[in-house]
């Protein structure tokens, strides 16, 4: 063996350790993230992900029946999924995208360790910083919060980083280029990027490199937004600016023009207690270090202030998917504070010391916020299938794959691969073939709305059979389709809330109202349409009344009358002001004729009062409480 060879045999042995560090870190992500999704512990955004891959193997382009207000089409612009395309390819299963996402992770730390390497001199070091970031709290958070996109910038940001710090500009555009296609508002850091050159010029860069990179990065945010977006979504604006900053403004223009002209109003909202406990969560493990690394920290400002100023919490908690971005602007930031102390005289001895308290208080932070064992949040039923979660998949074998179905969030990735899967809450006009419930309790995500529905016209009721039931699961397959009867909404259209539509359930024809005796009941679907906010619970409620007691101004008799909250209470108004916000709710009433009713004519009347003021919502113009639905006949 040459003098050479020997050199070069002795690099790659000195750089072992982190290789066998980085396999073990890997391989621990794996498992658990596994473990988590075996145990049915992964959900809605998981199966987003694994239907819209699945699809572009297909050769459908962008399309999901998960995401309901796009109308079948994603609603992000994503172009770094394609690449995973031909996994599915070789193994349609949605395990890939998680294994996939452990690797792109704790490949997060390969350029946190040659960076460290080369500014600071020592493998130890390089090494201990490594092992640091592969047990940060929020690194472990982002693995098992399902499958996310935003897995792969801790990487191609961190070769962005070393390119930008190292004068390696090749490396830098590649990075940048690469990071722009996992995620829409990745043009915000790579902005940021190219203030930082032109304003800095790092060695190896020009001023003119920065203009470029920060030109190119505006433009492709204004393509993506006006013109990708747009194109994919059929014309859908971008949401998510609406969704996450209306406390700014009405408009994404207005909430500029208040950050650049009035930019004290937002400092309460960022400096309110949970958002600076969030900063504490996120440099405490680092012993607030990396604020020293300036310039490099400034690169995660525009990144921290466009999460904190969200009013959606898991943008700002360690807890979430949405901070692995920032991971490898800390490291280098500390990294460039280790430098500088190096330089300012700090000993070897000094720095290692230092190090290791840091990854010292790294390993007290994954106590108290990770959810992997040896953390205060680990459970091991998160992990374990239980008799429950086997009754589910015992269920899940008997829908046929191709089968179109609705499912709660926690089943969807175990159902993502076919053309129409939805979650619960939707209700699409084309109704699933089955829907699989759960009744064992609240399970995490969105209220499930079994009967909400888009702003269609006219409401269609669709009506389900019970198939078959293990443990808390609930199987049902589609028995028919009901159309309901419009109802003409008086103008203007009372608030919050119109009659929309109903239907009988019990007869032939859903429009009218069937015959029935003394003591049978009748079942009688309402269309409820949300006109305004509805911060108040409302309870529903038909009235059966007899108008042949109503003459000379008297009021009619009640002979029988029903009322409850939707859902018998599941599914209060207050919840119907989500994210999904659905336009139409349908409630089933069931209204009981008393045994002693004598035959006759009767009319069936709809309305909503407040539960806590009992004040009814007028319905049809001042004073108009009631709805008239149809007449009853009692023979």
């Amino acid at each position: 063996m040459t003098m050479d060879n020997k050199s070069s045999a002795g690099r790659w042995r000195r750089h072992l350790p982190y290789l066998l560090l980085l396999i073990a870190g890997t391989i621990i992500l794996m498992v658990l993230a596994l473990l988590q999704h075996r145990a049915l512990g992964t959900g809605y955004d998981l199966g987003i992900f694994s239907q819209v891959v699945w699809n572009l193997a297909h050769g459908r382009i962008w399309q999901t029946t998960l995401v309901f207000e796009t109308y079948g089409y994603y609603d992000h612009f994503e172009p770094i999924l394609t690449l995973l395309v031909p996994l599915y390819w070789l193994q349609p299963d949605v395990r890939m995208l998680l294994l996939v996402q452990a690797l792109a992770l704790a490949l997060g730390s390969l350029p946190i360790y040659l960076y460290a390497y080369v500014r600071l001199g020592r493998v130890s070091i390089a090494l201990l910083l490594a092992a640091a970031y592969l047990i940060f709290p929020a690194l472990h958070n982002a693995n098992l919060y399902d499958f996310h996109e935003v897995a792969f910038l801790p990487l191609l940001l961190g070769f962005a980083l070393y390119g930008l710090l190292r004068g390696q500009r090749r490396v830098l555009f590649v990075s940048l280029a690469l990071a722009l296609l996992v995620k829409e508002d990745v043009a915000v850091t790579a902005l940021a990027f190219g203030v930082y050159i032109a304003l800095l010029r790092p060695a190896g860069f020009r001023r003119r490199d920065g203009v470029l990179i920060a030109a190119l990065a505006l433009a492709w945010m204004v393509l993506v937004l006006n013109v990708f977006y747009p194109a994919l979504t059929r014309g859908m604006p971008y949401p998510f600016v609406a969704r996450r900053y209306s406390w700014l403004a009405e408009t994404p223009a207005e909430a500029l023009e208040v950050l650049l002209t009035r930019p004290w109003q937002v400092l309460p909202e960022l400096l309110s207690p949970p958002k600076l406990l969030f900063l504490v969560r996120l440099f405490g493990p680092l012993l607030f270090l990396p604020l020293l690394g300036w310039p490099v920290i400034g690169l995660a400002l525009p990144i921290l202030f466009y999460l904190m100023l969200s009013s959606y919490e898991p943008q700002w908690s360690v807890r979430s998917y949405y901070n692995p971005p920032l991971l490898p602007i800390l490291f280098f930031a500390l990294v460039e504070t280790l430098h500088w102390l190096q330089r300012r005289g700090l000993g070897r001895r000094a720095v290692s010391g230092l190090v290791a308290a840091i990854l010292v208080a790294v390993s007290v932070a994954y106590v108290l916020d990770a959810p992997g064992p040896g953390g205060r949040r680990y459970y091991p039923d998160r992990f374990r299938v239980t008799a429950e979660d086997q009754a589910a998949y015992d269920l899940l074998a008997t829908i046929p794959d191709d089968a179109s179905v609705s499912a709660p969030w926690h089943l969807l990735p175990h159902l993502s691969h076919r053309e129409q899967v939805y979650p619960l809450l939707a209700r699409p006009a084309d109704p699933p073939s089955f829907l699989l419930h759960y009744d064992g309790g609240v399970m995490p995500g969105p209220p499930e709305f079994p009967y909400a529905m888009p702003d269609g016209w006219p409401p269609v009721y669709h009506e389900y059979a019970a198939a078959a039931v293990e443990g808390p699961y609930r199987l049902q397959t589609l028995q028919r389709s009901v159309p309901l009867t419009p109802l003409p909404t008086p103008e203007p259209a009372p608030e919050p809330l119109a009659l929309a539509a109903y239907g009988w359930l019990d007869g032939a024809d859903a429009a009218q109202p069937p015959v029935v005796a003394p003591g049978e009941a009748v079942r009688l679907m309402l269309a409820w349409r949300r006109t305004g906010a509805l911060d108040r619970p409302y309870v529903l409620f038909v009235h059966l009344l007899d108008p042949q007691t109503g003459q000379a101004g008297a009021a009619p008799r009640l002979v029988a009358q029903n009322d409850h909250e939707p859902g018998d209470g599941r599914y209060p108004t207050t919840q119907w002001d989500t994210w999904t916000r659905p336009w139409i709710v349908l409630d089933e009433q069931r209204l009981v004729v008393p045994t002693d009713t004598e035959p006759g004519v009767y009319q069936v009347w709809a309305g909503a009062y407040d539960r806590e003021t009992l004040q009814r919502i007028d319905l049809g113009g001042p004073g108009q409480t009631l709805v008239l639905v149809g007449e009853l006949a009692v023979r």
